[in-house]
């Protein structure tokens, strides 16, 4: 049974139906698909509380058990983060989570590159 924990960064709480954030620090929240044998067994909400260190967001996700961030552009020191707790970072294609969760699931995203980081503080 292949299981894994895929996390997008949102702005608002709708589930699956949330509109995924533009930077991965700034969100107020993620949503957490549970996904089994390529279905969406479980959604949950975590929220990301205001932090003093870019890593503060990235481990709370690793605690979670999240083995894959969904984002649309995140800055150098949290990606950096993910490489070392072995978060894999790819490319939201997709304006809500339903919809990067099923296109990466579909094998329609991309791993994110330099392209996707910022220097920190823009929306993307």
């Amino acid at each position: 049974m292949s299981v894994r924990r895929i996390a997008v960064p949102v702005e608002t709480e709708h589930g699956l139906e949330s509109p995924i954030s533009g930077h991965f620090g700034h969100s107020p929240l993620f949503i957490i698909s549970t996904v089994e044998n390529g279905e969406i067994v479980k959604v949950e909400t975590l929220r990301n509380a205001a932090h003093a260190s870019c890593a503060e967001p990235v481990m709370k996700l690793a605690e979670s058990g999240v083995q894959i961030l969904l984002a649309s552009g995140m800055g150098m020191r949290p990606y950096m983060v993910t490489q070392q707790v072995g978060i894999e970072v790819i490319r939201a294609q997709g304006t809500t989570v339903a919809e990067a969760v099923e296109n990466y699931l579909r094998g329609n995203s991309t791993r994110m590159g330099s392209d996707g980081l910022c220097g920190g503080g823009g929306q993307h």
